[in-house]
């Protein structure tokens, strides 16, 4: 099933905030779904356009540390925002914000947040009871335990996870990140988790890999902090992607089955995307549904549930990515000839 609710987005540029992350991914990729003759009159099977708001601080907690967690939900919120969202440079001028081209206070995007995490939580529900679940936004995998990072306010991947572990809807599960970066806070937060295996592909260089990997202190940078499985991929080594992704996840096959597979599907490697750290990965749009298409039939044809986050996609190409794998996979579990 696919969640797609125009609510459940943030929408930077409602609050001055000019990170190339438009609402028209989403809305774009929705549209071509309903415009295709065989989907569209069959949206009722695959569509849902709402869930429940239920996640809550306790459950932000979970993945978070305590001292974060008062920042957000008390008078260090602001603060918090400007570094996750690095609203401010080294000289603290304004850096890609414009508060005066608002639509809405900066402080109101945190509800936006909270109900993206909701939405993150709905698709494992989705997953676990019908096989697949594709939720159109999702996939802060730059949230580390105490602190934002990289667009990344808090991290819906842990916290929807953890949520639902605490629930008993599964022992294990793992997470796999196909993002253009490499999902650092997710390899962070997720290390006191064991039956949580996180494996990230992600560009061998730029960001968030552009700063040096120790401190001055000589304390480790936590946007290196150690996943389970790191697969580095150079500029170049594009054909290679898809056979390496395949390979590990043979080799992360060996340690036994999860109940659960969370796919951070960010579309950001291909060649089109409009943000500046991602041009080191370049995949075409014929190589982007290879690898979906990849992953998919090997979850499924070993019976695992997979839930699906939208993750990194940037500028107006974007949306194309998702659509062609959705329309794919929708017709593929509906039964219906392409």
């Amino acid at each position: 099933m696919l969640i797609y609710n125009p609510e459940a987005v943030i929408s930077f540029l409602k609050y001055g905030i000019l990170i190339p992350s438009l609402d028209t991914r989403k809305s774009n990729t929705y549209r071509a779904l309903m415009d295709d003759p065989d989907l569209g009159s069959e949206s009722h099977r695959w569509l849902v356009s709402d869930f429940s708001r239920i996640v809550d601080e306790n459950d932000i907690r979970r993945a978070h540390r305590a001292d974060y967690a008062d920042r957000l939900f008390g008078d260090g919120l602001e603060k918090a925002l400007m570094e996750a969202y690095e609203l401010i440079d080294e000289k603290g001028n304004y850096n890609r914000y414009e508060p005066e081209n608002a639509e809405a206070p900066l402080l109101d995007i945190m509800k936006d947040v909270m109900n993206v995490v909701s939405g993150s939580y709905a698709n494992i529900q989705g997953a676990l009871k019908d096989g697949f679940s594709y939720f159109l936004g999702g996939g802060m995998h730059h949230a580390h335990p105490g602190f934002g990072h990289g667009f990344c306010l808090v991290n819906d991947i842990c916290i929807s996870l953890l949520k639902a572990k605490a629930e008993g809807l599964f022992n294990k599960a793992w997470i796999i990140d196909i993002d253009a970066h490499r999902g650092d806070g997710t390899a962070e937060i997720m290390a006191d988790h064991p039956d949580i295996t996180s494996l990230s592909i992600h560009m061998a260089s730029g960001w968030p890999l552009d700063s040096p990997e120790y401190r001055e202190d000589g304390s480790l940078n936590p946007s290196w902090f150690p996943g389970d499985v790191d697969i580095p991929v150079a500029s170049g080594e594009e054909g290679e992607y898809t056979p390496r992704l395949m390979a590990a996840m043979a080799e992360l096959e060996k340690t036994g089955h999860p109940d659960l597979v969370f796919v951070v599907a960010g579309v950001d490697p291909y060649e089109k995307d409009e943000l500046p750290s991602t041009a080191v990965l370049n995949l075409t749009k014929e190589q982007m549904l290879e690898r979906d298409q990849a992953v998919y039939t090997f979850l499924e044809e070993r019976g695992l549930p997979s839930a699906w986050v939208a993750a990194g996609g940037y500028g107006a190409s974007s949306w194309e990515i998702h659509a062609q794998f959705l329309n794919w996979v929708l017709k593929r579990r509906l039964g219906i000839s392409d």
